[in-house]
C-alpha cells in the first residue's frame, strides 16, 4: 500500500485530490490529522492542515492512525519558482546542509528510485500542456520521515496550481507510474536545480535516478552524504556531470567512492536506450 499525502494549505494538492475523488470515489476508512482518510485501489489518502515541509514524522502519525506501514509516502504539492516556470516535477527530499526548509540537518530521506522515475516517465508521456516542462528536481527540503517518500508537484503560479488539466496529469501519472522495471539505479551529482541532464537520461535511457545533488552543493557532499545518497536510493551507480564539475570536485568525490566496492561511477554512454 502507498500513502498519498495532501495539504489543505496547498492549491495544487487540493486540485489533484479533487480529481481523485471525482474519478475513483475513495472509501472513508477513519480519521487522521483531524481529517478523514480514504482508500482506493493500492492507495490511501491522507490530508493534513499544515505545510508539508515542516510536517516532520508525519509517517508516524499516519501509521499510528491507520495501523499500516506504507511502502511509499507520496507528497502532492505546489512548486514555487521565482522565475514562474510552468512545470510538472518529481523529486526526492532531504537536506545536504542545514535544515532551513524543514527536515533534519544533513539528512536524506529514502526514496523508491524506480517509482520516482516511473512517475517522471508518465508525466512526460501524459503532458499535453503548452509551455509546461517535465523535470526532476534535485533533492531538497523537508519534512523528515523514516519511510520512503518523494514529492510530485505543479509549478509555479496560483493559476497553474489550479489548472485542472495539470491536476489530472498528476493523478494519472501517480496511478500509472507503478509499472515494474529492471532499470539500473543511479544517483546524480552536478547540473542545476531542475537536473536537465538526469531528466533527459531518465526519459531516453534505461536508468532510474534516486537522490540528485546540484553543482551548488557539490562541495557539501562529504562521505556521509554520498553514502546516504547511494543507500537511500538503493543505487549502485553514480553519474556525474563531468563538464559541470571542476577537476577538484570530481577528484574529491571519486576519492570517497574508491573506498567502497559496492558503488561505482557509471558512464551514461553505456546505458541502453528506452524502446
Amino acid at each position: 500500500m502507498n500513502a498519498l499525502i495532501f495539504s489543505t494549505l496547498d492549491n495544487a494538492s487540493m486540485n489533484v485530490l479533487n480529481h481523485i475523488k471525482e474519478n475513483f470515489s475513495p472509501i472513508e476508512k477513519g480519521e487522521c490529522c483531524n481529517n478523514v482518510y480514504y482508500e482506493f485501489g493500492n492507495f490511501y489518502i491522507f490530508v493534513i492542515n499544515e505545510n508539508f515541509l515542516y510536517a516532520n514524522n508525519i509517517d508516524e502519525k499516519i501509521k499510528y492512525s491507520s495501523k499500516i506501514d506504507f511502502e511509499n509516502y507520496i507528497f502532492i504539492s505546489k512548486h514555487k519558482s521565482e522565475a514562474g516556470i510552468k512545470c510538472l516535477t518529481v523529486h526526492p527530499f532531504g537536506n545536504y546542509g542545514k535544515a532551513e526548509m524543514g527536515g533534519k540537518d544533513y539528512e536524506l530521506i529514502s526514496v523508491n528510485s524506480r517509482l520516482l522515475t516511473g512517475i517522471l516517465l508518465k508525466l512526460n508521456e501524459y503532458n499535453t500542456l503548452n509551455n509546461f516542462s517535465v523535470n526532476f528536481e534535485v533533492t531538497h527540503h523537508g519534512p523528515y520521515i523514516d519511510g520512503k517518500g518523494f514529492f510530485i508537484e505543479i509549478g509555479s503560479s496560483d493559476e497553474d496550481y489550479k489548472n485542472k488539466d495539470a491536476g489530472k496529469i498528476l493523478m494519472r501519472s501517480i496511478i500509472d507510474g507503478f509499472e515494474t522495471n529492471d532499470n539500473v539505479i543511479s544517483i546524480g551529482i552536478g547540473g542545476g536545480h531542475y537536473a536537465p541532464r538526469f531528466t533527459k537520461l531518465a526519459i531516453t535511457k534505461k536508468v532510474s535516478f534516486g537522490h540528485m545533488a546540484p553543482k551548488y552543493h557539490a562541495n557539501d557532499i562529504n562521505e556521509n552524504l554520498l553514502i546516504q545518497m547511494f543507500k537511500k536510493s538503493n543505487a549502485k551507480y553514480l553519474i556525474m556531470e563531468k563538464k559541470d564539475l571542476n577537476s577538484s570536485e570530481r577528484k574529491r568525490i571519486l576519492d570517497i567512492l574508491s573506498n567502497y566496492k559496492d558503488f561505482e561511477l557509471l558512464d551514461p554512454d553505456s546505458l541502453e536506450d528506452r524502446s
